[in-house]
């Protein structure tokens, strides 16, 4: 299954380690779903998750923090996204991670921000909850029935 997780999601997965967010990223980083990301949206990653307040909160070390996004940016699908559908929400950052989503052809994309993600149904991608997609996966784990072919 292959998904974009929005920057938001990601700052859940360092705040709670039992949460959906960092289920996702652990199903990312044992290869169960394929995480797509291009270079802005890592860097993204970056400078959100680095920020001293989120480093704070995370009660993790820059280093763990820095561990986690090279883990995930060495298992990922790299997206060149060569076709940019602007503007399609009231933030650049969320235009440049749909961007990933649709050029990277997404099943999903993983947010904490349903309202401004909502355009992503108009190219045939869900856009779920990290809670909510859990439950889709675990329920189409056996077959991924829907799924875009690859």
């Amino acid at each position: 299954m292959r998904i974009v997780l929005d920057t938001s999601s990601l700052i859940s997965a360092f705040r709670s380690s039992r949460g959906a967010s960092a289920e996702i990223v652990r199903l990312a980083l044992s290869g169960e779903v394929v995480l797509l990301l291009d270079y802005k949206l890592v860097c993204e990653y970056r400078d959100v998750a680095l920020r001293p307040q989120q480093v704070a909160d995370s009660g993790k070390t820059m280093e763990e923090i820095n561990a986690v996004i090279d883990a995930l940016e060495s298992i990922a699908e790299p997206v060149l996204v060569r076709i940019k559908h602007r503007p399609l929400s009231n933030d650049g950052n969320d235009d440049m991670v749909l961007d990933v989503a649709i050029n990277g052809h997404a099943y999903v994309v993983v947010t904490n921000n349903l309202k401004d993600f909502a355009v992503g149904k108009h190219f045939g991608i869900q856009v779920l909850t990290p809670k909510d997609f859990l439950i889709a996966f675990r329920k189409e784990k056996p077959d991924h029935a829907g799924e875009p072919e690859e």
